[in-house]
């Protein structure tokens, strides 16, 4: 488990983010939420969708959703991945934590610009207004596809590489049009498949497990406030 592994969360006290990984074997949420301590923890069903639900209690992947955003402290909200995109956010003003999971199919669906409608609906929040972290994820030369036009419409052309496709910098761009300052945001610049000794990849050799339900994991809370 890499604690707090985004310099840009670190003056932010109240927010615990950790990292997962390979060597943390993580195959179930109860086995992630064993490591932080048995807190309660959300996690939701993953279907590389743009649905993002608002939560304030335990929720143990009895929805569909790919986003998970909250204002009650002390609730762990995990999102795991293998080569996806997985972000972490937060919303200092109004105390609101959010995790997102976005997989190519998710990005072009809309997952990005659909979780802060959620932000904005629920508690006014804007884009500017948030801190935003993306974890480790597919490089552009391992996000190979067979057909990117075609498999990826809505995706601006200048992020194809021949069969190959910036995934993160059509990520990141969508980001910054909502209107996150860049400021406002950190990557990692680690590569699942690139880094397949640290990182569960299904394109990296680990198609068996992560079918077999081993993931890397994003988890991130707001920290209980001592009274």
């Amino acid at each position: 488990m890499i604690q707090n592994p985004f310099a840009l969360l670190e003056p932010f006290g109240e927010v615990d983010v950790s990292l997962f990984t390979k060597t943390d074997q993580i195959k179930s949420d109860d086995a992630t939420a064993a490591m932080l301590g048995d807190a309660p923890y959300v996690s939701a069903e993953q279907v590389h969708g743009t649905r993002t639900i608002r939560v304030s209690a335990a929720l143990h992947a009895t929805e569909q959703a790919d986003g998970l955003v909250t204002d009650h402290q002390n609730l762990w909200l995990f999102t795991r991945f293998a080569d996806c995109q997985g972000f972490a956010l937060y919303a200092p003003q109004s105390r609101v934590i959010g995790v997102l999971h976005a997989g190519w199919r998710g990005l072009t669906a809309g997952a990005i610009p659909a979780f802060f409608e959620v932000l904005e609906r629920e508690w006014g929040i804007a884009p500017r207004e948030t801190w935003v972290v993306a974890g480790p994820s597919l490089c552009t030369e391992h996000a190979e596809f067979t057909d990117p036009v075609r498999e990826l419409p809505s995706l601006d052309p200048k992020f194809f590489h021949g069969r190959h496709v910036d995934l993160r910098g059509a990520a990141d761009e969508q980001f910054f049009r909502l209107g996150v300052p860049r400021d406002h945001f950190e990557r990692s610049r680690d590569c699942t498949f690139c880094r397949s000794d640290l990182y569960w990849s299904y394109r990296g050799g680990d198609r068996a497990a992560v079918q077999d339900r081993f993931r890397n994991v994003l988890a991130a809370r707001l920290c209980p406030v001592l009274e």
